[in-house]
């Protein structure tokens, strides 16, 4: 029984076939209508990608990889939510891989092994990171991606070649840090991870300094609590910490699971928020709003849908060289805890 193609949807809808691959891709300059239209008929006509075809033309793969640093991650996963169901839209298939980064022991040099894999194996069009930069044996690992036409997208990242999805992080910082001292707080802490780790990480805490010396506060280690890996005593140690140092406002600008174990440790220690200590969360995935949290909203669904629209774009426009930059903004949501 004969396969059906491209061209005998077009045939049969009484469209181009590039139109058709074009809506198939979920390239956004074809209409919603028309490409549910086209979505519909093919599912009708039993059409199915040739991958295996595919990738020998031009040496497709017809596959977009996403690298992560945690599976288990409340970012990602959230940033999966945008990716995955964009990506079942088009015909493209997904490959979804781990560096393990936040977990220190036992993972040095496996970013580096995934990387130089799905390169050297030539196993995606267009490859997704998520809050990391892409790293290889060498410096040259950026360029040796673009020889190959294998197209880069950082979602919380960059590099000197790629696309970037990124959000204002210095700017969620100033505006946590605004909020709080609005609300007469004195002395305002911060919890963060490892800035070298984590671009997100650095321009926040490089936000919280820049806006406490604004307002003529201290932005030290007396009221900065950095962590390397996420750990059993982890949030009771931050707790500690501020309350040790008479914090009256904390800025868990590391996520807002993190803001809700650090305030289950203050309630132990019999903290009253905000009376005592007013908290503002960032993210604003599900935690915060059900806790009623204060917290800098990140868009991180849209993100990691625009991060398949820009991957689809560069597969089907074959555009190495002209480079997006989408900028995402924070928004503050003003709950009970500050």
């Amino acid at each position: 029984m004969k396969q059906n193609t491209i061209k005998d949807i077009a045939k049969r809808l009484g469209i181009n076939h590039s139109t058709v691959s074009r809506a198939l891709h979920a390239d956004p300059q074809i209409s919603r209508a028309t490409r549910e239209l086209v979505l519909r008929t093919a599912m009708e006509m039993d059409y199915s990608p040739n991958t295996a075809a595919r990738s020998l033309v031009g040496a497709r793969s017809n596959t977009i990889a996403i690298v992560t640093p945690a599976y288990h991650s409340i970012y990602s996963a959230e940033v999966m939510r945008g990716i995955e169901p964009e990506i079942i839209k088009t015909t493209y298939e997904m490959d979804y891989y781990t560096t393990r980064r936040f977990t220190v022991v036992g993972t040095a040099g496996r970013d580096v092994m995934i990387f130089e894999k799905i390169l050297s194996e030539k196993k995606a069009d267009a490859l997704i990171s998520i809050t990391g930069n892409v790293t290889g044996r060498g410096d040259d690992i950026l360029a040796r991606y673009k020889k190959a036409g294998i197209h880069i997208i950082f979602v919380e990242g960059r590099g000197s070649w790629g696309h970037r999805v990124h959000y204002d992080n210095f700017g969620a910082a100033v505006m946590a840090v605004n909020h709080l001292v609005e609300r007469k707080r004195k002395r305002i802490g911060i919890m963060i991870g490892d800035p070298a780790r984590a671009e997100s990480y650095n321009e926040r805490l490089e936000g919280f300094k820049k806006a406490m010396r604004s307002h003529g506060r201290r932005a030290d280690e007396s009221n900065i609590f950095i962590y390397s890996e996420d750990s059993a005593e982890l949030h009771r140690t931050a707790m500690n910490f501020f309350v040790s140092n008479k914090m009256d406002a904390v800025y868990v600008a590391a996520g807002e699971s993190y803001s809700l174990r650090v305030y289950q440790e203050g309630l132990k220690l019999g903290i009253k928020f905000p009376d005592d200590m007013a908290l503002v969360s960032q993210d604003d995935v599900r935690i915060s709003a059900a806790a009623g949290f204060t917290c800098v909203r990140q868009p991180i669904i849209e993100m990691g849908r625009k991060a398949v629209e820009i991957a689809v774009r560069a597969i089907e426009e074959k555009n190495l060289n002209t480079m997006r930059d989408e900028m995402f903004y924070p928004e503050l949501m003003v709950r009970k805890s500050s």
